[in-house]
């Protein structure tokens, strides 16, 4: 008899299953306490420590099996030892699960790329769930056992999307038949929720949608006619890239449909992986773009995934990179005085960029070299800080910025804060904070703007209002 644990709960199965497919019935809980049976499809087979059986064609890696009759001698003696493995094992995988939010700069040193080379080659390999990527009609993603699959696809068929986390979330979406570039400019909403800088971080940023009613527990929206502001950088660093992103994805369409709205904002690092640029993508997702793409070069495997060929690129090449809705303008970095030299428009800056997502360095033109240059909206500090490049803006400045626009505050992610915050007397709010790599941490934080009052919350519901 061989006993498998589905989530912490015993099954036995016969010893003649191991190297066949079987069936495994587990009783699950839902978050709101409705029981559902679950039936788990395996393909049973045994190694040897302690001898240790692994599911091989399942999605949810929260299950292991054990044979007890020929385990349990060499477990009396190990069994301590065993327990200690398991329980370290647990906290390094948990850790490994979230987003590693330490912020570094986004100009590496030459030691710093040196060092990021090293890592990145040791560590270039499937890593738990990724995908789905759609490519023409083709669909490519990687299991929990990093088993990377290509199959067929249709428009018709919807889209299963498994996260890389303890809890084996799942959701589904269903492809856009076309994908729409939305105006520079909307109305002020009765509310409105502003995160930025997730980064891969899916367990802090559902947490926080969850927390704040914009979204449901499977993951539907639920804002109503609300709006969500995301302030770009929501690729590299992090193991769950493309579950954020196929959820935006989802929540946009949901969201239109409900007279609400999610502002997908483009970030520097959008940007850069439009661009191949890998330095700060995790491993995985450049195994998995050689091996769609067919290249081996990492920047051209890399540029090819965020290419307007695949889905989620073809999606993201539709995003602005600066919104102005009610009176707040909304951008990643910020405006530097010197864009105003180039009289440009929120429309006409939006469009340019556009065209530019997917152009060489040596395809710019004057005013494309500003605005993806260090002043640009993409890359620009100088609300929050000063750099070896410019001085931080004057409050001047920030008055003849936002009166071109027509702007009374600017809402800004890209440099790093301890705490959301504002600065020149209310004008500029910050909002890249250290989020939480855990779900319902306390520490995933935002912004929420309703009747003209602006609230600080986190993804345990709470809300202050800002200071």
């Amino acid at each position: 008899m061989v006993i498998l644990y589905v989530k912490g709960q015993a099954r036995r199965i016969p010893k003649n299953t191991i190297g066949k497919k079987t069936e495994v019935n587990y009783l699950g809980a839902s978050p709101r306490g409705i029981h559902r049976k679950q039936t788990f499809n395996f393909e049973v087979s045994l190694r040897v420590l302690y001898p240790l059986a692994v599911p091989i064609k399942e999605d949810c890696l929260n299950y292991g099996f054990y044979n007890p009759s020929s385990t349990l001698p060499m477990l009396r003696f190990k069994l301590p030892i065993f327990i200690t493995v398991l329980i370290l094992g647990q906290y390094l995988y948990s850790q490994d699960m979230g987003t590693s939010q330490g912020k570094k700069s986004n100009s590496p040193t030459k030691r710093d790329s040196k060092i990021s080379t090293v890592r990145q080659k040791k560590e270039i390999g499937y890593d738990g769930q990724d995908g789905p990527y759609i490519f023409n009609d083709t669909l490519y993603r990687v299991n929990a056992a990093n088993r990377f699959l290509k199959e067929p696809y249709t428009n018709q068929d919807s889209l299963s999307v498994h996260v890389f986390n303890k809890a084996c979330d799942t959701f589904h979406v269903g492809l856009k038949s076309r994908h729409r570039v939305f105006e520079s400019s909307f109305p002020q909403p009765e509310k409105m929720v502003v995160i930025s800088d997730i980064e891969g971080n899916y367990n802090g940023f559902a947490s926080f949608l969850i927390a704040h009613k914009v979204i449901d527990e499977r993951h539907n929206w639920i804002f109503g006619n609300g709006h969500l502001v995301l302030l770009g950088d929501f690729v590299d660093r992090g193991k769950n890239v493309t579950q954020v992103l196929w959820l935006i994805y989802k929540l946009e369409r949901q969201a239109y449909l409900e007279k609400g709205h999610v502002h997908f904002i483009l970030g520097n690092h959008e940007i850069l992986n439009f661009n191949g640029n890998h330095t700060y993508n995790n491993g995985k997702y450049i195994k998995v773009a050689q091996e769609i793409s067919g290249k081996e070069d990492k920047i051209e495997a890399v540029k090819f995934l965020y290419s307007n060929q695949v889905e989620l690129g073809k999606w993201l090449s539709t995003k602005n990179v600066i919104e102005k809705i009610g009176p707040y303008l909304f951008v990643h970095g910020g405006l530097s005085p010197e864009i105003l030299d180039y009289g440009l428009s929120l429309e006409e800056i939006n469009a340019i960029m556009r065209a530019g997502y997917y152009k060489n360095h040596d395809e710019y033109d004057k005013i494309d070299e500003f605005l993806f240059g260090s002043k640009g909206p993409l890359w620009y500090r100088g609300l929050v800080s000063s750099t070896k490049r410019y001085d931080k803006i004057g409050a001047l400045e920030l008055s003849d910025v936002l009166s071109y626009y027509d702007a009374t505050k600017i809402v800004v992610g890209h440099t790093f804060v301890k705490k959301i915050s504002t600065g020149y007397g209310g004008k500029v709010i910050m909002t890249d904070v250290p989020h939480g790599n855990f779900k319902y941490s306390g520490k995933t934080k935002g912004l929420l703007i309703a009747k003209e009052i602006e609230y600080v919350i986190d993804d345990l519901g709470n809300r202050m209002i800002l200071e």
